[in-house]
């Protein structure tokens, strides 16, 4: 089995859950040989699809205006020719833009919707709009509909009903990099972690607030995302947090070693498709304190503490309760909940379920398949 993935999301992200999901795919069929995959981005300068496929950088010491319109415009290039070439049996999109079934010919057309927060929150992010427009074309093109979890299959549902019969969930997995050292970040000492970016529907504001709650000791390290914005700064000053609140870019290594090292995850995000730090968080011990959204009930199950969605003094009442040296009974016991609840994450467990797929839709059985 052949499989074309087109350049999208090795064009915009250097790190990242969705990039990284792909990138454990690629390695879980190379390690097995049950399928042969190619990505179409001529240049990246993706970690995770590096470490794989060693392909030219671009740029990557330059910054300057119209960069990455440059770089999609040139592996766009590239997938077309790839698509042309018609050297594959199925033909997978890594992001929102759709493609023309002319294009395919007859070959099966898959894609992952990773989350719907461009339809849900349609004028507070970037592009939203647009990206929003792609993917209902797309959507309404493919053959197949992957998504991470039951919760944004309900959420797809809600504003495209009409895919139902297409979406099937696949549960993303984790691996653990060698060389974990949870004391790396131990200058900090007692400390909280938040990952990734800073958008509105991530609420990094309900992450700040509770940190502030917090005793003086403690520490917010904050990774990935880019560096804090003037209006993130401000915000620190004003609740008197400026000398307390750590921002850093940092490969797998190191952000498992800041998990391993943190009291807790702060993950007050209120609209995930899956939420991969949950599990990266727990594959290492570290709590996870959450918003109480459908998406994190189903992935965090019962080892994780949750809060009600943008309440700051609750979440901060969870890390103190967490921390407390009176609750060494509740860690231990959310240690073993993280322990079971992972079992149900593996990343040759979803590559076996994405081939289910493909091979259904490959011999005409996809349609046939339950839900």
């Amino acid at each position: 089995m052949r499989i074309l993935y087109d350049h999208q999301i090795f064009s915009s992200s250097r790190f990242g859950g969705i990039s990284r999901y792909f990138c454990e795919l690629f390695r879980e069929f190379s390690d097995s040989g049950s399928a042969q995959w190619q990505a179409s981005a001529f240049f990246t300068n993706n970690e995770y699809l590096q470490a794989l496929s060693s392909r030219p950088h671009f740029l990557p010491d330059w910054k300057f205006r119209g960069k990455n319109r440059i770089l999609e415009a040139v592996n766009k290039l590239a997938t077309l020719r790839a698509l042309a070439a018609r050297d594959y049996d199925l033909f997978h999109s890594t992001y929102s833009k759709p493609y023309s079934r002319f294009l395919l010919g007859k070959r099966p057309y898959v894609i992952t919707v990773h989350d719907m927060t461009h339809e849900k929150y349609p004028d507070k992010l970037p592009s939203a709009r647009r990206e929003a427009a792609e993917e209902k074309r797309s959507i309404t093109s493919a053959d197949a509909i992957i998504v991470p979890s039951e919760a944004t299959r309900s959420d797809l549902i809600g504003f495209y009903p009409e895919a139902a019969p297409k979406i099937r969930v696949i549960y993303h997995g984790y691996r653990l990099p060698t060389g974990i050292d949870g004391g790396i970040f131990r200058d900090l000492g007692d400390y909280c972690i938040y990952t990734g970016t800073r958008l509105c529907h991530k609420d990094f504001p309900t992450a700040i607030q509770a940190f502030a709650r917090l005793p003086e000791h403690f520490r917010l390290l904050c990774i990935g995302g880019g560096a804090f914005t003037a209006e993130e700064n401000r915000m620190f000053a004003t609740l008197g947090i400026a000398g307390r609140v750590r921002w850093k870019s940092c490969g797998e290594e190191e952000l498992f070693s800041a998990y391993a090292g943190a009291k807790c995850l702060l993950f007050p995000s209120r609209a995930e498709g899956f939420g991969l730090p949950i599990i990266e968080a727990q594959s290492v011990g570290c709590v996870p304190i959450l918003a109480n959204t459908p998406c994190f009930r189903e992935i965090g199950a019962d080892g994780a503490l949750y809060f009600p969605v943008g309440n700051a003094a609750q979440c901060a009442a969870l890390v103190r309760e967490l921390t407390a040296p009176s609750s060494e009974t509740l860690r231990t016991e959310l240690a073993e909940k993280m322990r079971r609840n992972l079992q149900r994450f593996q990343w040759k467990e979803c590559a076996r379920k994405h081939l289910k797929v493909y091979r259904a839709l490959l011999d005409g059985s996809f349609d046939a398949e339950s839900n």
